[in-house]
């Protein structure tokens, strides 16, 4: 492909993009008030993988043991391109769209504070005008579509990894809202976990003779 073929694709992808802003938007506002916290996802993956399915995607559900996770694909042979990104939300981050400050729509409930409701927007719209370059074009390969799960807590990729859903993929472009516009490649780090697990011992003593020999374990863990 030449420069110029490249630059006349790169604006026929953008034009259907830019078609595509309503429904931007309501993906956008319809996950952000679901706002479900890992692994609770349910109405947020039943929303996508509706639309995806009516999109002309096949969508497999509940993978790697996972009732929420799911994987959604469409087209035939190489390359097959993986767009990833994460969809649930964290405690008590409920907040009304559009205000500057704290002002919950449900007091105590969770919501999305990290943007995990925009990143699914960007994937499936990318995808979508691809498709639709795709099918012009008469162009193979496989675009595959995939969530991450319970990001906040555990996060399930490496799940999706064991279970071989990966073996194939020529690619994974993965987006994350950030403060900033950026990109980075191979293990950008910010993708491990380690578990610590701590233990509290208290002393006992007689609260009459030597109280001031007592120690606290409960109190150990409230000031840990």
């Amino acid at each position: 492909m030449t420069a110029k073929q490249r630059a006349t694709a790169k604006d026929d992808v953008i034009a259907v993009i830019d078609k595509q802003q309503k429904l931007a938007q309501v993906m956008n506002d319809t996950i952000f008030s679901f706002g479900e916290l890992g692994f609770q996802e349910i109405e947020t993956s039943a929303y996508l993988t509706k639309m995806l399915t009516e999109k002309g995607f096949s969508v497999e559900k509940g993978i790697a043991g996972i009732p929420t996770a799911w994987i959604a694909k469409w087209g035939n042979g190489k390359p097959i391109i993986a767009l990833g990104t994460d969809l649930d939300g964290i405690p008590k981050a409920s907040q009304k769209p559009g205000v500057a400050y704290h002002d919950p729509i449900v007091q105590g409930a969770p919501g999305h504070g990290e943007g995990h409701n925009s990143g699914q927007v960007v994937n499936i719209i990318a995808a979508l005008a691809l498709k639709d370059y795709m099918e012009k074009n008469h162009i193979e390969g496989t675009i595959m579509l995939w969530p991450g799960v319970a990001e906040e807590q555990l996060a399930t990729k490496a799940y999706y990894v064991k279970a071989g859903y990966f073996n194939d993929v020529d690619a994974v472009l993965y987006s994350h809202v950030g403060n900033g516009f950026g990109t980075m490649y191979g293990n950008p780090g910010m993708s491990g976990m380690v578990s610590v697990k701590y233990n509290f011992y208290g002393e006992s003593a007689h609260s009459a003779a030597a109280p001031w020999r007592g120690k606290s374990a409960l109190d150990a863990t409230a000031r840990a």
